[in-house]
């Protein structure tokens, strides 16, 4: 069985702001730094066999924070980047919002990704390290909230607000073992 301790990066400037931020970046602010620096103190007595982060700059950088110091070999992926917004990245969230059905399905209609494909390249790039014990994670809000959503269909139901549901820096934990996913903690911010 393998544990994935997977954590939404830190506060950035375009989260600071209301902006889409998928495939763009920004970088983190200091709130996030330290919400980064927190959540591994809280980790540190944690063994992880290998770190993971997606290869936006905001991932990457908390990753570093979380496993400062500790030795830990790490990686970057591609597949845990988060869902690509399309034409809608870098707009402001109040002036831009799709309507809720097409929110809900994705943003291939403004040349983005839809959300449930965005969850299977998540998923299946975590399966390519199902060999290790535990793994530290760090990727983004909506890729995380849709697998959420995936493995608990009562949650896609009440459609939460991505930052409701996977604060920044907040810790959700699946195990995935015989080729079946487990969500075992909900997002939490408190480990």
């Amino acid at each position: 069985m393998t544990r994935f301790y997977v954590v939404r990066h830190g506060k950035t400037l375009f989260n600071k702001k209301g902006l889409y931020q998928g495939w763009c970046d920004s970088p983190l602010q200091p709130e996030g730094i330290q919400q980064a620096k927190e959540i591994g103190a809280k980790l540190m007595d944690k063994s992880f066999s290998l770190a993971l982060s997606s290869t936006s700059e905001r991932a990457m950088d908390t990753m570093h924070y979380i496993i400062a110091n500790r030795g830990i070999p790490y990686k970057y992926e591609k597949g845990l980047r988060e869902v690509f917004f399309g034409k809608k990245e870098g707009d402001p969230f109040a002036v831009s919002r799709p309507d809720p059905e097409q929110d809900w399905i994705g943003f291939a209609f403004c040349g983005g990704e839809n959300r449930d494909d965005a969850r299977a390249r998540f998923m299946h790039t975590l399966e390519k390290y199902a060999d290790q014990d535990n793994v530290l994670v760090v990727s983004h809000g909506a890729v995380i909230a849709r697998t959420i959503e995936y493995l608990r269909p009562d949650i896609a139901k009440t459609r939460p607000h991505i930052s409701q549901l996977v604060p920044n820096c907040s810790l959700t934990i699946f195990d995935y073992q015989d080729n079946q996913w487990q969500l075992i903690q909900l997002p939490q911010k408190e480990v």
